[in-house]
């Protein structure tokens, strides 16, 4: 009985042994066979030429003999169509590679090519040389599918002209931080890296001085704007009314501006003596220093909290007034500056103000510009003619008779009087650069004290 049971005990492993390793030899077998097939016919369709094509170029293959089927391996990259059998026009769509077969009725390859598209940047270079003149730009191919425009100019606005001019030839679309967007070929992503360098400084000063100047006693001494700033002096003019002073409303029509050259010294000298004189009134002088294309701000005066009620909830929002000035300087050239600049002068009043569930709300009388003028470093912008006006009534009187019922009118005097002001602001921008701290001052230094210059002491006192 033990014997039989071991006998089939025996039989039982030996019979598992001998599956196993033939299942193991099923397995292995036919992948062998597989990989030599595959490597055989590999070696059969091998890539024999190349083609490269620039994007939105086509070019036409001449095929030994009809095609039946013709094969892409990337149509993003290119595009084929097939005029007749035996002819095949290739299409560059993006840049890329991809390979084309074209096989016969009984599907043996007649060809097989690679595509290679890519962007003519021969002629992209040209056209930015020409579109941007002076300028000295290369622009090569980057890892990612994308460009890299190198090269120097003058001014940051160059730099801007440069990559619109190779975003408009390539049809693609950049933000200003340099990351790509989505190509106009083939909806691939395109980057334009950025990497020109810019000769001249992009930084840009602008010292300001914003005057209001009494109009009453200006033209009491029989001085006026428009003598001052003549055509001479390439003075522009436009309209006769700025500022409604009934309704405190401005209008832009008034608006008097000009750049000054010679004359600024004589501008600002006026300004100072009608100042110190007490004729005028200067309200800020800020000197700011902004980037190309940049906007630098400044503001002097308060914030008024103004209550909202919305439903069943009040909020508060808070509105500024003062003197408010936003500029904008942009590099042109080597020596020109566009200038946009946008002053506002604005102040509180009585008039117009609305209560509201017992919470005064005030008006404001603003006096607001917004101009662009394009000057060179050094020279001046002048901005007048932002007038402000005031009635004031004065009535006096005998004292005692001017009680008196009726007759008292005969004893009073009512004295009317009309101020008008006029806003003035002068601009001068000039182009900077860093410099080092060792060349700046604070204004203690560069002052010594008196015992640097008594002579030294003796022990009875100075020696003379």
């Amino acid at each position: 009985m033990f014997s039989k049971y071991y006998f089939l005990t025996l039989f039982a492993v030996c019979s598992v042994q001998s599956t196993l390793a033939f299942a193991t030899y099923d397995v292995e077998q036919p992948a062998d066979n597989n990989s030599r097939i595959a490597e055989s016919r590999f070696e059969e369709v091998a890539v024999s030429g190349q083609v490269k094509l620039h994007v939105n170029q086509g070019t036409l293959l001449n095929l030994p003999k009809a095609a039946s089927k013709v094969l892409i391996a990337n149509p993003e990259v290119a595009s084929f169509q097939m005029p007749s059998p035996d002819n095949v026009f290739v299409f560059a769509k993006a840049p890329g590679d991809t390979t084309l077969y074209a096989l016969d009725e009984n599907n043996d390859v007649i060809i097989a090519v690679t595509l290679t598209s890519g962007y003519d940047l021969e002629g992209l270079t040209r056209q930015v040389a020409k579109e941007v003149p002076g300028t000295e730009v290369q622009v090569g191919p980057a890892t990612d599918k994308g460009l890299i425009v190198r090269g120097t100019v003058q001014t940051p606005q160059q730099a801007k002209q440069v990559i619109s001019s190779v975003e408009s030839y390539l049809g693609a679309s950049t933000s200003a931080n340099g990351r790509g967007g989505q190509g106009g070929q083939g909806n691939q992503s395109l980057r334009i890296v950025n990497q020109l360098k810019v000769a001249l400084s992009s930084q840009v000063n602008i010292s300001v001085r914003i005057v209001e100047v009494s109009r009453s006693l200006t033209h009491a001494l029989g001085f006026s704007w428009d003598t001052l700033f003549d055509n001479n002096t390439g003075f522009i003019r436009n309209g006769s009314s700025l500022f409604d002073a009934s309704t405190g409303v401005f209008d832009g029509s008034g608006l008097s501006l000009g750049v000054l050259g010679g004359t600024i010294g004589d501008v600002g000298g006026v300004l100072s003596a009608l100042s110190n004189d007490g004729m005028a009134s200067i309200l800020a002088e800020p000197n700011l220093t902004a980037m190309s294309g940049e906007t630098a701000g400044f503001a002097v005066g308060g914030e008024v909290p103004i209550v909202i009620q919305t439903n069943n909830s009040v909020t508060i929002e808070y509105k500024q007034y003062g003197v408010i000035m936003r500029m904008t300087p942009t590099l042109l050239s080597p020596n020109r500056i566009s200038l946009h600049i946008a002053p506002e002068v604005s102040d509180l009043s009585d008039d117009g103000s609305v209560v509201l569930n017992g919470t005064t709300i005030p008006a404001f009388k603003v006096r607001r510009a917004n101009t662009t003028v394009e000057l060179a470093s050094g020279q001046s912008f002048a901005l007048a003619g932002m007038l402000r006006s005031s009635v004031s009534q004065t009535v006096s009187g005998v004292p005692g008779l001017r009680s008196i019922p009726v007759l008292g009118r005969m004893f009073e005097t009512e004295l009317n009087q009309k101020e008008e002001t006029e806003l003035v602001i002068i601009a001068t921008a000039y182009i900077v650069e860093p410099t080092s701290a060792n060349n700046l001052q604070s204004p203690a230094q560069g002052i010594s004290t008196i015992d640097a210059h008594l002579p030294p002491l003796a022990s009875a006192g100075y020696l003379y």
